[in-house]
């Protein structure tokens, strides 16, 4: 059957990516292994999970269905993961990339931020744009104003490479 060895093509591309693809009703077609580790095997049922609660959430702010959206830094079944969900009016996929949360990847953006001339405060903000929190989130943690924040993420940008910029990261 083609559809299923795309699917399983699909399946390769990445060692890290968790793939799933639903039918127009949400009913799980295929997982791969990393997918299943995340969920659970959800195989020929109707997804409940927090991927398809963010995808209701599509749905009811669009007037077309149709299309992919990004969640960043979103909580799935406990794992802190990127999710891609990609509606092609036939199939839902969604895509999970698990994130890095350990120390040893704090300390690696942190020198990479050192070398950019950042402070410690605007490395601190970095860190927490890079975990997807929002701008009102981390004035509220830093007890500073957003137009102080503003200011901090300026400055921030203009030491960074254009693809740190906000399109890119808070995109």
């Amino acid at each position: 059957m083609d559809e299923q060895r795309d699917l399983k093509h699909f399946a390769n591309l990445g060692t890290k990516l968790g793939l799933c693809v639903k039918d127009q009703e949400k009913r799980v077609l295929f997982q791969n292994d990393n997918c299943i580790r995340t969920c659970g095997n959800m195989m020929d049922q109707q997804c409940t999970k927090t991927c398809m609660t963010l995808y209701r959430t599509i749905e009811e702010c669009s007037a077309i269905s149709e299309g992919m959206k990004l969640f960043k830094a979103t909580e799935i079944e406990g794992h802190k993961v990127d999710a891609l969900i990609v509606n092609d009016g036939d199939k839902i996929t969604t895509l999970l990339y698990p994130l890095d949360e350990s120390e040893e990847k704090f300390q690696k953006q942190e020198a990479y931020f050192r070398e950019r001339g950042l402070t410690k405060s605007e490395i601190r903000i970095m860190q927490m744009v890079l975990q997807g929190m929002t701008n009102a989130a981390i004035s509220e943690k830093l007890f500073i104003s957003k137009a102080t924040l503003k200011t901090h993420l300026n400055n921030i940008y203009k030491k960074l490479p254009a693809s740190m910029r906000p399109s890119q990261v808070r995109g």
